[in-house]
């Protein structure tokens, strides 16, 4: 890697009874495919909505929001929703800018 990459750090976990998985650090270009990935294997585990607890997420770029995105209309064609149940003030003023909140019930 060269110095100018910059590999982010993240870190879920999911509780299947709850059907909440938590994303904490920050998600970017560098992993928001591996995030997508756990999201998307961790959701196959349980039935119904997905809750999704951003309360510990410091950063979240476009390539995190499209994942979010992408999330949501993968569990709509499966009559599934995701809802963001805690979110940190920095994404939450990412969401309120790009007028993309009330998609996942902000």
């Amino acid at each position: 890697m060269s110095s100018d990459e910059r590999t982010t750090v993240w870190k879920a976990t999911g509780n299947q009874a709850s059907g909440t998985a938590t994303i904490e650090g920050e998600v970017d270009f560098s992993n928001s495919l591996d995030v997508r990935t756990w999201i998307k294997d961790f959701a196959q585990t349980f039935q119904g909505d997905l809750l999704l607890d951003l309360s510990s997420l410091n950063y979240i770029d476009s390539s995190g929001l499209a994942v979010l995105i992408e999330i949501r209309k993968h569990l709509k064609s499966q009559n599934r929703g995701i809802r963001v149940v805690g979110v940190s003030s920095q994404v939450n003023k990412l969401f309120t800018l790009t007028q993309i909140g009330e998609l996942f019930g902000l």
